[in-house]
């Protein structure tokens, strides 16, 4: 029986060559085993080949990651912490103890690298003295500077900040 045209480019697709002699042409083509051990071989070296050249660029996506949630959770610590230092501040009003309890909040980070302002405005604008009454305000302003792991787009550090103003009651 005569091969049909489909099973022939079916051979040909799979790899096997083109015959080239007689009618039948079932004398000349390649095993089917050989065909297929070459072709992984082949496919082995491609996925290798694949592998080397997406690993930098997944390594540098999680390297980004990595460092932005660190980043991120380094903003979100300052946030707080000049929030519960403006809360503090309208209870108590000793310098020293809102700067602790900003301190405290602010556990996660680098201690060095955290600066730590408390002033207080009268209703007019104006800067308090050495008493805090009530109607005036108290701002707490909390910097960081944040190290990257990866300094890769925009430095070595980044500057964080956040300010916080509430009103005594």
């Amino acid at each position: 029986m005569e091969p049909t045209r489909r099973t022939l480019l079916l051979r040909l697709r799979d790899g096997a060559r083109r015959p080239t002699t007689g009618p039948d042409h079932r004398d000349t083509e390649a095993p089917p085993s050989a065909v297929g051990r070459d072709r992984r071989r082949r496919r082995g070296g491609q996925s290798l080949v694949e592998f080397a050249v997406v690993l930098p660029v997944f390594l540098l996506i999680l390297a980004g990651i990595l460092d932005f949630g660190l980043g991120l959770y380094s903003q979100m610590t300052v946030i707080n912490a000049a929030r519960e230092g403006a809360r503090l501040g309208v209870v108590d009003t000793k310098v020293a103890d809102i700067t602790a309890r900003v301190d405290s909040m602010a556990a996660g980070l680098d201690k060095s690298q955290l600066t730590i302002s408390v002033t207080c405005k009268h209703e007019d604008g104006s800067a308090c003295s050495a008493t805090w009454g009530s109607g005036d305000a108290v701002i707490v302003k909390v910097d960081y500077d944040y190290r990257m792991l990866w300094p890769l787009a925009f430095g070595n550090t980044l500057n964080l900040s956040s300010t916080v103003q509430m009103r005594i009651e």
